[in-house]
């Protein structure tokens, strides 16, 4: 049990680094581009600036 929760874990973070190294080839700066990841990975729709800088570029946009 406690290996599937860590797997879980572990999946979960490796997904948030790809999308957040997706954002940052664009030119995002990392952090903002992490946190961008974190919000879309689990959902929550923080509303920052940095969201609306994504929404008004098309290729960020599709990511």
């Amino acid at each position: 049990m406690v290996f599937l929760i860590t797997f879980i874990f572990v999946f979960l973070v490796f997904a948030m680094e790809v999308g957040a190294i997706a954002l940052k080839i664009t030119g995002m700066e990392i952090g903002n581009a992490r946190f961008q990841a974190l919000s879309a990975l689990t959902g929550t729709g923080f509303t920052t600036k940095e969201s609306d800088v994504i929404i008004k570029d098309k290729m960020r946009r599709e990511l």
